[in-house]
């Protein structure tokens, strides 16, 4: 039988209002839709939402549930929406492959956003835990985000209409005068969970496995492979991940463990933990921890290597590892290991956001919120100035600190796509100009829509590109066109600096930017020395730029600190 992932929900309660997986669709073929960038599609009355706002569009006008699978990559585009579908309790079911590290990367960065995060780790797990999500979504109304190892040609059990699902969704009466136990959150969330997996296996949404008294304990996002096969150490598996239930972690971990290992999957990651890592440190100091019970040693094993695919030996290689640490420390599974896969895993994913191009870009992920930019804007991220440059760590006063030392630079690539809105526009105007009918309907969308980041994608440009060298011959104005082409992709520009620049407020640098108009972005981080000496003080203060700037219409403003909530 060939292996079949597909969401219920036309199965119970009420026809879903856009199913992703119907019985005739596979896990290769639901592999097959991610790669071509549908985010919503279902069969019959096929519908397929390119954009992240189409997704949100869609979903609020929907009256039942909706799955939606999309691949990991556009998660992070995703968040507003998901945070919306949180607040407004709209359930949604979202389903998501992972093939690497960068995936599972992708999908930590959203664990965040209000949704449920379930992990599944095998074929059967992937079907029986996309009824669970759905299940889940519509019993609590909630975004739920379902996450499976994809896979080909594996035979599963697959799932009739049964009554025990419309059942699970239907609300709990609660007699006139009957009290209820107050659950937080996580609790309930936990249970439904942990009730919607009961029907299609013997799955926990929190399992352990391993010696009973356990010293050294394994802690993974899904399954642990052969550390869970171990027969001296132990190996905790959380396959509901968000929201994390603290008592469920706690109750999972054997009293006999004196150290922690998070085994983590990530590449790209801003500092050297994990965020699992940051979960067991808030489990040791939250309410529920026992203060009369001795707090193990974190240890964090980061790499893009997955836990499941370590053989027992690597384990046992890891286990002698990690005995010699007495206090928290971190290690690389990777490297440990001798396994390539983590260098080759950055590089690809280096190679795939378009940043390879560019050594600037490239070094944009040596700060959080750089690496920030880089997995949102991917290709059409365009930094007008090295993060590592004087401008973020140098001396106030010199040229390249300056805020207008890059804004040059973003202001003539504006110019440039100005001059090739005009010489589209003068092509478009000439009669006797042969266009083809395909590059005059590629011109006329991206005249129309050139400011727009979803209309001018670097996608599109290519197109065009493609389009203009094989007519460029034909007539000179088409050959004008052309040779304006790299300016046909709306990159988000930005610049990056210090809050050295807050001391140049409304006289020159930040003023200029600001005031230009131009669609550029500035982020400032909090990185100067302050070496002013007392007495130039009173004549060098930094000035607050978020308020500065919000004098201008034009001007939004957003402030975060990284590091006052790890989780970020």
């Amino acid at each position: 039988m060939s292996s079949t992932l597909r969401s219920n929900t036309q199965d119970f309660a009420s026809t879903a209002s856009a199913v992703v997986y119907t019985a005739t669709t596979t896990l290769s073929s639901a592999t097959a839709i991610v790669s071509h960038g549908e985010l919503v599609t279902k069969d019959n009355n096929a519908t397929a939402l390119r954009q992240p706002s189409e997704v949100a569009t869609f979903v609020s006008e929907s009256s039942s549930l909706v799955s939606i699978v999309t691949p990991a990559s556009t998660l992070i585009k995703l968040i507003p929406a998901l945070r919306d579908f949180a607040r407004a309790k709209t359930p949604v079911a979202v389903h998501v492959p992972i093939t690497s590290a960068t995936d599972i990367t992708n999908v930590l960065a959203v664990r965040d956003s209000g949704a449920a995060v379930i992990r599944s780790s095998q074929a059967q797990q992937a079907v029986d835990f996309a009824l669970a999500a759905s299940l889940v979504a519509k019993k609590l109304s909630i975004p739920v985000i379902h996450v499976f190892d994809a896979a080909d040609n594996v035979s599963v059990n697959v799932y009739e209409a049964q009554e025990a699902f419309a059942e699970f969704v239907k609300p709990v009466k609660v007699e006139e005068g009957e009290e209820q136990e107050i659950k937080s959150y996580a609790e309930t969330v936990y249970e439904t969970v942990a009730a919607a997996m009961a029907l299609t296996g013997e799955y926990s949404p929190i399992t352990y496995a391993g010696a009973e008294n356990a010293s050294l304990v394994y802690v993974t996002f899904g399954s642990a492979g052969a550390a869970a096969l171990q027969s001296d150490v132990g190996a905790v598996q959380i396959n509901l991940y968000r929201p994390i239930n603290n008592k469920a972690l706690l109750a999972a971990v054997p009293a006999s463990a004196t150290k922690l290992v998070a085994l983590e999957q990530a590449v790209q990651q801003p500092t050297p933990w994990g965020p699992l890592l940051f979960d067991l440190a808030s489990l040791l100091y939250s309410a529920v921890w026992d203060d009369a019970r001795a707090r193990p040693v974190l240890v964090d094993g980061v790499s893009a290597v997955a836990p499941i695919s370590l053989s027992s030996e690597q384990i046992t290689q890891i286990t002698s590892h990690v005995a010699q640490f007495d206090s928290p420390a971190h290690f690389s599974p990777a490297e440990l290991l001798s396994i390539e896969t983590e260098q080759a895993e950055e590089a690809a994913a280096q190679q795939a956001s378009g940043l390879s191009v560019d050594e600037q870009q490239k070094r944009v992920e040596r700060i959080p919120y750089g690496q920030l930019l880089r997995d949102i804007f991917k290709q059409r991220l365009n930094v007008a100035n090295a993060v590592e440059s004087s401008s973020i760590w140098g001396d106030a006063g010199k040229v390249e600190t300056n805020p207008e030392f890059g804004f040059g630079q973003l202001a003539s690539y504006e110019r440039e796509r100005e001059r090739l809105a005009t010489a589209v526009t003068t092509l478009l105007r000439t009669v006797d100009a042969p266009l083809s009918k395909d590059l005059h309907a590629a011109l006329t969308q991206w005249l129309s829509g050139r400011t727009s980041s979803s209309v001018a994608t670097v996608e599109a440009a290519e197109q065009i590109v493609k389009l203009l060298a094989a007519e460029q011959t034909v007539h000179a104005q088409i050959a004008d066109v052309y040779k304006l082409s790299k300016y046909f992709a709306q990159k988000s520009n930005w610049l990056i600096g210090a809050d050295e620049w807050s001391y140049d407020v409304g006289s020159s640098g930040v003023h200029h930017v600001i005031a230009s108009g131009l669609n550029v972005n500035m982020l400032v981080l909090d990185t100067a020395t302050y070496p002013f000496t007392a007495e130039s003080k009173g004549t060098q203060r930094k000035k607050d730029i978020g308020l500065y700037a919000m004098n201008y219409g034009t001007a939004y403003v957003a402030s975060v600190a990284v590091y006052s909530s790890y989780t970020q």
